[in-house]
């Protein structure tokens, strides 16, 4: 049986920072509605008050091989844990991949994910979910106005779809997600049968 824990220490770096993130929005939100029920020390409160996210410019988070074909960039901060990991997992099975083989990164650190693609040059980008493929293609429109089809990025293909976490919610989206899927086989050489 897969685990989900990872003894890596960029993954687990990258959990504690999403972890300091979410405590951090969560203060934030108490104290912007007036909540103060905690009961803090003052230190604790001043760190809370104080405390800032800078945005990782230094800190790049991926899994998967460097010099893969196919490479995700991810809306989400989570690497598919849970439920949309196994969901993705299922949806990279019926397109003959393995999780292992495609290279995943979220969209937060923009600059060192273009700096990735430039260097390896994948042969086609999947992005999952409104920020990444927003944010990569430079597109302000929502997500359901321009899934679906092929984008160009500096000579890469590049295929917006839904995040595995939405499909969970909404199920009616799997078929439009395996459409995509099946355009993204078809230019990637991938074989498979529908």
């Amino acid at each position: 049986m897969e685990s989900d824990i990872s003894t890596d220490p960029a993954s687990i770096k990258f959990e504690m920072v999403r972890v300091i993130k979410d405590f951090s929005q969560y203060f934030l939100y108490q104290k912007k509605t007036g909540n103060t029920f905690l009961n803090l020390s003052e230190e604790s409160k001043s760190l809370i008050n104080n405390w800032e996210i800078k945005t990782q410019s230094h800190n790049f988070f991926f899994e998967g091989p460097e010099n893969a074909d196919i490479f995700i960039i991810d809306s989400g901060t989570g690497f598919f844990k849970g439920d949309s990991g196994v969901l993705l997992k299922k949806i990279l099975k019926a397109m003959n991949l393995s999780y292992d083989s495609i290279f995943i990164c979220n969209s937060d650190d923009l600059k060192s994910v273009q700096e990735k693609i430039k260097i390896v040059f994948p042969e086609i980008i999947i992005t999952l979910g409104t920020k990444a493929g927003q944010s990569l293609l430079k597109i302000e429109k929502p997500l359901e106005h321009f899934r679906g089809k092929f984008y160009d990025y500096n000579g890469i293909k590049v295929m917006p779809t839904f995040h595995p976490s939405l499909l969970l919610k909404n199920p009616e989206y799997k078929r439009q997600v395996w459409e995509d899927m099946k355009l993204v086989m078809e230019n990637a050489g991938s074989k498979h049968d529908s």
